[in-house]
Parts: C-alpha cells; structure tokens; sequence
C-alpha cells in the first residue's frame, strides 16, 4: 500500500461509476490519463477556463502529458457532456464550475473522485480563480482568501441532507495561500490577502439594491458592509469560496481562492470598468497562479 495515493472514504465509490457532467467513466484507465495531476484549477467560465488552460500550456513549455485537440491545443475532455469544460495541461487540471455554490458542488464531488480514481497523491491543490466584489480595496486588486465565511459570517459551509442541516468547517491551505501571496509581490501585482464572503446568490444576498426585490435601504447596506469590513476583515464577496474550501478540507485536499475586486463596493455597486480593464485583472489572476503553480512543480 502506498502511503500517499488520495483515497475516499466513501464506501459505494466503485468501477462502475460515471462521472456523468464530464462524460468521464471510473472504468477508464484513469490512473494513466490522470494520476501525475498535482494541481486542479477552476473558475466559472468555461471562456475563461480555456483561455487560461491554453496560457498554462505555452507557461510550461508544451508538457507532453496534456491533453490535445486536433490542433494541438487543450482539448476540453467534458465537451462531449454539455455541463463544464475540462483540461489537462501537464500536471493540471482545469475545469469551469458555472455560477454558485451547488453548480460548483456537482463538478468539484465529481472532479475529487477523478482524483480518487485516478489514484494521485495527497499533495494535490485546488485552486479557485474568480471574480468579486471588493470591500475597502481599489478596483483591480487581486484578492487571495485568507478565512472563508457564509452569509451568516461564519466559517462554515451549509447544505440539507435528507431534512438534516449539515455544516461543514471551511478553511484554505495556509502555505499555498502564502505562496501565492508572494507570488503577486514579486510579479507587482497588486494584492492582498482578507477575509471573504461566499453569498447564496447575486443580488440581495449580497445586499445588492437592484435585484427584482429589495426591502431594505441605501443605509442598511452601507452599514453592513462596512461592518463587515471593519469587524470581520471582509474584503470582498463572491459566490462560491465555502462550497470549495469546506468541501476541499473535508477530501483532506488543500486550496485557495483567487479572485480580482472589480469594483469597491464600500463607494458603490455599479461595476463601471471596461473590457480591456476585465481581461487584465483577469489575466493578473493567471499570471500569479500560473507562475505559482510552476515555480512548485519546478521545486
């Protein structure tokens, strides 16, 4: 037996289950095609997940353990099930998640058991690379998560099972997170590491005025965020950072969350920024997970 292979302890896993939103059967010789994967990346956008699997694979030099197209470039392996996009670049792996926690839930239970069944090591890291809504920090900057909180701001990630709450303890890999960090110094990105807020949905759960309901002022909500701001260290909110740390913590996996403030909220909530300015936040988010990612796997 050996000490270090990634296991689940969930007894009903088996060679006859189908990872159905990525069209991946556990009867596939997962062992070969995924085994060597020492980081798993993610993001909503399958756009945005593919950019940045085609920027990996040129950053590492073309690994000859990736997957390709017909063209040499990353083939997207979950096409063929129409729900999330998927790449292996060398020894990562990259996937698009959708919007929220439960679309996120779906593809992350499936892509930990891939790890599982493909027998990886214990020292895999999963990275979120996002977007949010920044508290106190100029437009632009890169938020790295340091303590992940629900809307209830605790540091916990709940969900129902069989009529029974569960919550589930969330926390991000403090050496990866302070890897990261060091990253973005040394490339002048600028950064921060802060608390984060994971909210249920986009519109009043993050005390946003302009959903199709609102009963509460102008007031209240500045008053919340700056509460929050001030009591709990949030620096931004987004929408999926306690599903990943918590259910990443549970696998016994280490992560981090990454995710550019495209606007500070504590002066507004009208992202007036332009394309321009959205793909090169995005692309600082690459640069400091790419060069990290790559400065570990060179180590």
């Amino acid at each position: 037996m050996v000490d270090n292979v990634f296991r689940l302890k969930n007894p009903n896993l088996g060679p006859h289950d189908y990872l159905y939103h990525f069209g991946i059967s556990a009867s596939d010789d997962l062992p070969a095609k995924f085994g060597d994967v020492k980081f798993v990346c993610t993001g909503g956008k399958s756009s945005r997940m593919k950019a940045f699997a085609v920027e990996m694979y040129e950053k590492l030099g073309h690994p000859k353990n990736s997957i390709l197209d017909d063209n040499n470039k990353p083939k997207d392996i979950g096409e063929s099930a129409g729900r999330y996009s998927l790449f292996k670049v060398g020894k990562v792996l990259i996937f698009s998640h959708g919007i929220g926690q439960p679309s996120l839930s779906v593809a992350l239970n499936e892509i930990i058991k891939l790890l599982h069944y493909a027998k990886c090591t214990t020292d895999v890291k999963i990275i979120r690379i996002g977007s949010s809504g920044g508290l106190g920090v100029e437009p632009g900057t890169i938020i790295i998560t340091d303590k992940p909180h629900n809307g209830m701001l605790k540091q916990e990630y709940n969900y129902v099972v069989m009529g029974k709450d569960l919550s589930i303890p969330c926390s991000t890999s403090d050496d990866l997170r302070n890897r990261l960090v060091e990253v973005a110094k040394k490339l002048e990105i600028p950064s921060t590491m802060g608390n984060t807020i994971s909210a249920e949905g986009f519109f009043e759960e993050q005390s946003r005025l302009d959903g199709a309901f609102c009963e509460y002022t102008n007031d209240d909500k500045m008053a919340f965020l700056r509460r929050v701001h001030d009591e709990y260290g949030i620096r931004n909110i987004e929408m999926e950072c306690t599903c990943l740390s918590a259910l990443c913590a549970r696998a016994g996996l280490g992560c981090a969350i990454v995710c550019p403030a495209l606007l500070n909220r504590l002066l507004g909530d009208i992202v007036d920024i332009t394309p321009e300015q959205v793909t090169l936040w995005q692309n600082n988010s690459f640069r400091i997970v790419g060069e990290c990612i790559k400065e570990c796997l060179e180590a």
